[in-house]
This record gives structure tokens, C-alpha cells and sequence, in this order.
């Protein structure tokens, strides 16, 4: 400000204060009770004796942050050297807060018409207080960072977002389009018969309604409400109700009939395998590959470079592969082990589990008495195939190394008052039959279901599927590890 010079004591005071060590520990505390401050306040009475009580109090957090600002500004000066005040954008944003919450108060109690209202609502600046905090936490910032880079390519995945939201709404429109207006009598289909009243039964009583023809409040009868919809069922929040619509269309001008295009539904299991999920990940990944370039960078001050701590870290973490194998190679335990190690006998299990599956699917509500029975028996070979594999690989391993090694999928269920199932993956032995109307203990028949999850056997069998299911299963440890790790 061309006032104070370095060696003035009044600047140095303020440098003093500034670097005290519990100063910016007491500017948090502050801010923190600001924000509570804040959401304790009624929006709906503004004269209520709560927010009497708190205005006091934000007079008092204002008088501090502006304090705070004063002393900052005395010892960084204004703007022309480097390290001045306003050549910080945080600093500036808590000048706009601060100079907000000042000319409010200052207008406070005039009441002269709209526009010292409008000068009023600078207070809402006052929301932007706990941002103060990005600032002065070190971790805070880096994450915030790291969201504000990761802006600069997001802004191209939103290209390509929007196209594709674009062409999904112009494939509604092709579908839809006319096809989402319903009568309030379910009864009519057509507009022409939607007219003069019909009786609405509700609990106890019946009333006399008007009938309506009525456009669904989400539909697709153009581009811009295609878009509405389609950013409507990617939130997950009441788009059932929307697949149900467009299952029941029928033709354009013409009210819903249940069920009649369920083929429909694709375009939505499509959409969101697109948009919920595959671009949901890139975004993330995106972020985390931002944050991994800012640690890099971070790491470049160090003398390794990033190959060589990789290198590093592999080394240290590194542990031999292991695979059991028999020692004696003349004995009967080898040769059995080399029987069910071989690719023949793999694709053989993989084909029976896909076989197994196959039947587990055919069960149906209202199938007769012969179809069932002819599933029991193939549930039996089935089970004892499985239970054959169990005996070889017991013979194969051993008892021990079977357990560990390949005897994987255990303890299914656990029922009310039933013991932990444990075998190697397979449909447990169906119950016998028994006459209709017989009562039976509603857990008899659970382990019959259990059959699926022979399902998750067969990756075992590929080399590729059964590293996509470990890394599926280790990535939820590995998550809670990594989060602990980054908080060192």
C-alpha cells in the first residue's frame, strides 16, 4: 500500500499474529462454529428469537474474519509485489465473503424499498465461509485440487456424454413419441371414450370422478423432454415408473395396455449400462488418475523417478508364486494330481456347471409332477458328478491343501437354527417328495437353492475369468487398505 514498510512494527505485529502457532487453529474453531451458526438458523420465521440470538453471533464471527482479512492485508499488502493479498484467489474469495456479510449489516434495519433488500441478500455469501477451510488443510486442498484439474478433461468426456444422451433421446422420440397419455379411467384406451364420469372405490367409500386424458408427466414426445426423462432415469430416482410406462405404450394417441412391448426394457438396460455405469467410471477414474499425476508430481523433487520406486516396491512386496504338486512322481497321488490339473478335465467341470445352471433355470411356478421329478434327477447326477470331482481333488491334494487350495466356496448359508453348509460348491441332495397339503419347516427346502452358486465355480476354470473374480473379491480389503494408507 505504499504505507508501511517491512521494518514498520505495526506490520511486523501483524506478521507476528499471523504465524502464532494456535492462530489458525482458533480461525478454524471460528469457522466451524460459523457453519453451525449457520444451519441452526429458521428459514421460514426470519424474526424468530433463534435467529435474534444468532445474528449477535455472526456480528461477532463477521468482526473476526474481518480482522483476519485486515491484518492480512498489512502484512502481504494489497496487489503490485508477489505474494500480495489479492494475487491469491482464496484470499479474494474470502474478501467477496467478508465485504458481503459487511454491507449487509451495514443496510440492516433500513427499510427502503426492494433494492436495499437485494443488497441484503448479500448475506447469502455467507454459505461460502467453510470453504475457508480448503485453504488452511493441507489434505483439503489437495483433494479440492485435484477436482479442479480433473475439470479441464472432464469437459471433454461431457462432449462425448452429451452426444451420446443426444442420441438416446432421438432413439426415445423414435420409440415413444405420442405413446405415454393414459385416461384416469384405466378402463378406456382411447380419447374418444375417456368422457363423463366413472366410480373411484376408495377403502369404505365410493366417489364419482371425472374422466381425463392425461399426458404422463415424463414422456418423450420431443428432443428436450426426451433429455428431462432419460437425466431423470440416469439419477435412479423414480425411473421404474418410467420403464413401466414404456413397457405398457401401446400406439400413439392410444392409452397403456400392461405388458404389451416388455422387449422395451432393453433400451433401458442398455442406457444404463452406458450412462449409470460406464460413464459414471470414467469420471471416477479419471479423478484418480488426476490425483495420481499431482503425487507424481509431488515425487519429483525426490531422486528416484517413478519407474524406480515402482521396481522398489514390487521387490519388497514381492512373494514366489506356489503351486502344489505331488513330490513322487511314481506314486498314484501324481498321477491323479496330473488327472485333474489337465485342461480335459477343467472344461469338463466348467461344461457340467454350465449344464447344472442350464437345469436350475428350467424351474418354473405350476410345472407338473413328471417335469419336476425329471429336474430331481438331474439334480442327482449333477450332484453326484460334483461330489465325484470333490473325491478326486481330495485324492489329488490331499486333505489339507484341498481345503486350502481348492475347496473354495464354503459356508453358503446360514438358516435359523441351521449349522454353516460347507462343501465344495455343490447342489446339495434334493428333498424327498411329499404329498400335497403336508406342512414342511419353511428352511427344508433352502438348500436346494443353493445350486446357483455353482454359477461362480466355472471362472475357476479360465485362467482370465478367475483373476477378474479375485480381483473383484480383493478390491474391497484393498480399499479399506488404501484408505488407511492414503491418511498417513
Amino acid at each position: 500500500m505504499f504505507i508501511l514498510s517491512t521494518t514498520n512494527p505495526l506490520r511486523r505485529l501483524c506478521h507476528y499474529i499471523l504465524n502464532l502457532r494456535y492462530f489458525e487453529m482458533c480461525i478454524l474453531m471460528v469457522i466451524a462454529m460459523s457453519s453451525i451458526a449457520l444451519a441452526a438458523e429458521d428459514p421460514v420465521q426470519p424474526n424468530a428469537p433463534r435467529n435474534n440470538v444468532l445474528r449477535y453471533f455472526d456480528y461477532v464471527f463477521t468482526g473476526v474474519f474481518t480482522f483476519e482479512m485486515v491484518i492480512k492485508m498489512i502484512d502481504l499488502g494489497l496487489v503490485l509485489h508477489q505474494g500480495a493479498y489479492f494475487r491469491d484467489l482464496w484470499n479474494i474469495l474470502d474478501f467477496i465473503v467478508v465485504s458481503g456479510a459487511l454491507v449487509a449489516f451495514a443496510f440492516t434495519g433500513n427499510s427502503k424499498g426492494k433494492d436495499i433488500n437485494t443488497i441484503k441478500s448479500l448475506r447469502v455469501l455467507r454459505v461460502l465461509r467453510p470453504l475457508k477451510t480448503i485453504k488452511r488443510l493441507p489434505k483439503l486442498k489437495a483433494v479440492f485440487d485435484c477436482v479442479v484439474n480433473s475439470l479441464k478433461n472432464v469437459f471433454n468426456i461431457l462432449i462425448v456424454y452429451m452426444l451420446f444422451m443426444f442420441i438416446f433421446a432421438v432413439v426415445a422420440v423414435q420409440l415413444f413419441k405420442g405413446k405415454f397419455f393414459h385416461c384416469t379411467d384405466e378402463s378406456k384406451e382411447f380419447e374418444k371414450d375417456c368422457r363423463g364420469k366413472y366410480l373411484l372405490y376408495e377403502k369404505n367409500e365410493v366417489k364419482a370422478r371425472d374422466r381425463e386424458w392425461k399426458k404422463y408427466e415424463f414422456h418423450y414426445d420431443n428432443v428436450l423432454w426426451a433429455l428431462l426423462t432419460l437425466f431423470t432415469v440416469s439419477t435412479g430416482e423414480g425411473w421404474p415408473q418410467v420403464l413401466k410406462h414404456s413397457v405398457d405404450a401401446t400406439f400413439e394417441n392410444q392409452g397403456p395396455s400392461p405388458g404389451y412391448r416388455m422387449e422395451m426394457s432393453i433400451f433401458y438396460v442398455v442406457y444404463f449400462v452406458v450412462f449409470p455405469f460406464f460413464f459414471v467410471n470414467i469420471f471416477v477414474a479419471l479423478i484418480i488418475i488426476t490425483f495420481q499425476e499431482q503425487g507424481d508430481k509431488m515425487m519429483e523433487e525426490y531422486s528416484l523417478e517413478k519407474n524406480e520406486r515402482a521396481c522398489i516396491d514390487f521387490a519388497i512386496s514381492a512373494k514366489p508364486l506356489t503351486r502344489h504338486m505331488p513330490q513322487n512322481k511314481q506314486s498314484f497321488q501324481y498321477r491323479m494330481w496330473q488327472f485333474v490339473v489337465s485342461p480335459p478335465f477343467e472344461y469338463t467341470i466348467m461344461a457340467m456347471i454350465a449344464l447344472n445352471t442350464i437345469v436350475l433355470m428350467m424351474k418354473f411356478y405350476g410345472a407338473s409332477v413328471a417335469y419336476e421329478n425329471a429336474l430331481r434327477v438331474f439334480n442327482i447326477v449333477f450332484t453326484s458328478l460334483f461330489s465325484l470331482e470333490c473325491v478326486l481333488k481330495v485324492m489329488a491334494f490331499g486333505i489339507l491343501v484341498s481345503t486350502t487350495l481348492g475347496l473354495q466356496l464354503r459356508a453358503w448359508e446360514k438358516s435359523k437354527g441351521e449349522q454353516w453348509v460347507l462343501d465344495d460348491g455343490l447342489p446339495t441332495w434334493p428333498q424327498d417328495p411329499q404329498p400335497q397339503g403336508w406342512l414342511r419347516h419353511p428352511a427344508s427346502g433352502h438348500r436346494s437353492y443353493l445350486g446357483i452358486l455353482c454359477l461362480p465355480r466355472s471362472p475357476r476354470e479360465t485362467q482370465h475369468m478367475s483373476v477378474t473374480v479375485w480381483l473383484l473379491m480383493y478390491s474391497g480389503p484393498q480399499n479399506d487398505r488404501s484408505h488407511h494408507a492414503g491418511s498417513c
